[in-house]
């Protein structure tokens, strides 16, 4: 069972429902388009259809996790004054890792 389905079942007065619902747009329709979404090489555009919520809360995860001890309120002013500055950053990390990772790789074969 994932992290997320046993959060989705605690005692809280608002939580999100992670059951399984293959409605379009429920939480669990969404993470499964995220998730083969994110298991592919390339998404044609105009493919990311009914997980607008997954999508929005990834980016913000993203983002977070590059600039770790942001808080969700420091990520929504960032967003709100720029928010292509956001999707930049997310990706010069990615294509800074992705590089990082390439030359680990090398060094190592040597």
């Amino acid at each position: 069972m994932h992290s997320y389905q046993i959060l989705s079942r605690r005692i809280a007065d608002q939580k999100v429902d992670f059951a399984v619902d293959k409605t379009p747009g429920s939480p669990s329709d969404q993470l499964r388009r995220l998730s083969a979404l994110l298991n592919h090489d390339y998404v044609v555009p105009d493919t990311i259809n009914d997980c607008a919520d997954a999508v929005g809360f990834w980016r913000e995860f993203l983002y977070r996790k590059i600039f770790t001890g942001t808080s969700h309120e420091q990520f929504l002013e960032t967003d709100s004054d720029d928010p292509k500055a956001v999707d930049w950053l997310i990706a010069v990390a990615a294509i800074d890792t992705e590089a990082y990772q390439s030359k680990r790789k090398e060094n190592r074969a040597q």
